[in-house]
């Protein structure tokens, strides 16, 4: 569920790869002879890419993914393995319900309104997602059949509790705590630079002093949002959408079903289907004769999801019925009739019809403001597709200017401040823009860019408004800076120097509290502290934690460098390790799932890289 739920979040900007991507029966691999398309690539792609992004807060992909080809090429091997698992799973003989699959369809909150299943919205959302209901079906009865192999073997790994019991005294061990810390700010003002140390460092690092390459752009955006504000409803246009959609507002027929399945295979021979065919017709008589239907569903049906529970599949659409055959059987019936054997890909049903609930259609008017929503949302990516087009054409056609695209399409051109190639505002914080204008084509040559798309619906053609070489700041603008610098880069040295010595002195025995005194530092004397204190600076709290254990009464010493470029010398008295039998069960529980997590995951990538050997798996990187 969590796969599919986040596979629904993550496909909303499938749309204009569907129009200008590859063909989406492209194979971009195969396992064993079963193909896995370009268009299964794109959908896993383009989730992974909302997740991220959802995760970033909003920033742009090209900055959280450096390297997008060996992002494709993970996604790529995740969909191999995907493949090897669901073959190894149909192998092993898992099946997936009718029942269980239409109760992960119906329990989907981007599929219910108000709490219940929306049959409207579900076949609304096939459709903005290029699927079929049997495709999607196929999709995730695969997902969740992975899904169930993948927990046939994650969930056999186990902790002992002697393991559990020594991460417990880790993770709760106590350390008995001091620390010397050298101030490098204490030296700064003994220390002076001269000019000539202050020029040498100048002439040696003249590129640290470069002002970076900027620019400034102007350009124009094309949105979706904007195009949608200009959309003039078209009631009459609403009232036709409407009667052509009213079955899709408001709540269809529901039948109350129970059934019972005797399963069949794939390769079941004819003469086996006559004898399940019987055996099905035998328990129609035996009902039809009084016999109690949820009885023989207990002892007879192959559904173990629904067996149980008498056969019960609860209220159910005829669109949430996830084979045909089955849809037409149920709808066919009578209340409190029982059907003869009807045969599907998974066996022969035999169907009793419990109860009906009638449909019922929401007015015009409670559905007319989301009819307009649709309405402009899809005149406007209309208009989107056909004014990028033109966007494209005129804007190559005119390289030197973008004044006659923006006459074309009434567009404002509009401007940026100056920007780095790193570092921008406004839609300059956008990864594809900076990179756009600091490309040879738009800087160097001068021509407008080729159109970028954005999140959001936007589609971008930009050009240079103006540049600025990098340049070496002057000698007389930055010689305080440097002079500061050499400052503090000599007073952490001698921090160093002075910790290191302190250091070899409490290790030869000196007195601490002595040492302090004598060199006017502070001795700082925590205590105890566990691994999760806040209180301490978390560098001094490694190294105390990296110490080893010390004999009783002897003291352990260690030193480093700070961030803040000051020196710490720690010193470690004791180590208390955790109380087991103090332990919270809850903590307990904790670690002992992260173990069991950590090892079953081993061997779920054990697995597969087993199923790996002897099948033959092919990639098409150039499809992808």
């Amino acid at each position: 569920m969590v796969i599919v739920g986040m596979l629904i979040l993550g496909l909303g900007s499938f749309a204009w790869d569907s129009y200008f991507g590859p063909d989406p029966e492209v194979p971009v691999a195969s396992v064993d002879g079963e193909k896995i398309t370009s268009n299964e690539f794109q959908r896993e792609y383009q989730r992974q890419k909302s997740r991220l992004q959802a995760m970033a807060g909003g920033v742009d992909f090209s900055r959280l993914v450096p390297d997008e080809t060996q992002f494709k090429l993970n996604i790529l091997n995740q969909l191999v393995d995907q493949e090897l698992l669901l073959q190894s799973a149909v192998d092993s003989g898992f099946r997936v319900s009718d029942q269980l699959l239409s109760q992960q369809i119906r329990s989907f909150e981007a599929f219910q309104s108000d709490g219940q299943f929306d049959p409207a919205l579900y076949q609304q959302w096939l459709g903005q997602n290029f699927y079929s209901p049997g495709a999607f079906e196929d999709m995730l009865r695969s997902n969740v059949m992975v899904q169930q192999y993948r927990y046939g073997i994650v969930a056999t790994a186990w902790s002992s509790e002697q393991e559990r019991n020594v991460i417990l005294q880790k993770q709760e061990q106590q350390r008995d705590i001091g620390y010397i810390q050298v101030k490098a700010t204490d030296y700064v003002d003994t220390i002076s630079v001269t000019d000539e140390k202050i020029k040498g460092y100048y002439d040696s690092n003249a590129d640290r002093f470069a002002t970076p390459e900027q620019v400034s752009i102007e350009y124009l955006e094309l949105s979706i949002d904007d195009l949608s504000k200009d959309v003039d409803v078209d009631e009459d246009a609403l009232k036709e959408l409407y009667e052509e959609k009213k079955s899709d507002f408001g709540l269809p027929e529901q039948r109350r079903t129970r059934h019972i399945l005797l399963e069949t295979i794939a390769d079941t021979s004819e003469e086996g289907l006559i004898s399940v065919r019987k055996r099905a017709e035998d328990l129609v008589a035996k009902i039809r004769a009084g016999d109690s239907f949820e009885t023989l569903a207990s002892d007879y049906s192959d559904d173990i999801g629904s067996s149980k529970g008498g056969g019960d599949l609860g209220f159910l659409v005829r669109d949430s019925m996830l084979d045909t055959a089955f849809a037409d059987a149920a709808f066919a019936l009578k209340k409190g009739e029982v059907s003869d054997p009807v045969k599907t890909a998974y066996g022969f049903h035999v169907i009793k019809l419990e109860d009906i609930k009638a449909g019922d259609s929401k007015s015009f008017a409670e559905v007319h403001d989301q009819l307009a929503e649709n309405y402009r949302q899809q005149r406007a990516e209309e208009a989107f597709f056909e004014q990028g087009e033109i966007l494209a054409n005129i804007s190559f056609e005119n390289p030197d200017s973008l004044a006659p695209v923006a006459e074309e399409l009434g567009l404002a051109v509009k401007s940026t401040p100056l920007f780095t190639d790193d570092m921008g505002s406004g839609i300059a914080t956008e990864d594809k823009i900076r990179l756009l204008a600091f490309s040879d084509d738009v800087l160097r040559l001068g021509n407008n860019s080729e159109p970028v798309e954005l999140d959001g619906g936007k589609l971008i053609v930009l050009r240079t408004k103006e540049h600025k070489e990098s340049a070496i700041r002057p000698y007389d603008e930055v010689k305080g800076e440097i002079a500061t610098y050499l400052r503090r880069e000599q007073a952490e040295e001698k921090a160093a120097t002075e910790g290191e010595a302190i250091l070899q002195q409490l290790i030869d025995g000196a007195d601490v509290k002595a040492l302090v005194k004598e060199k006017k530092l502070q001795w700082q004397r925590p205590g105890k502290l566990k691994r999760k204190n806040v209180d301490l600076d978390v560098d001094i709290l490694i190294e105390a934690f990296r110490l080893s254990r010390p004999e009783e009464g002897e003291t352990n010493y260690g030193s480093l460098k700070l961030v803040s470029g000051d020196y710490a010398v720690v010193a470690l008295f004791a180590v208390e390790d955790g109380d087991i039998a103090a332990g919270e069960e809850e903590q307990k529980q904790t670690i002992k799932l992260n173990r069991e997590r950590f090892y079953g995951g081993s061997e779920l990538l054990g697995a597969i890289s087993d199923l790996h050997k002897g099948v033959e798996v092919r990639q098409y990187l150039e499809n992808l």
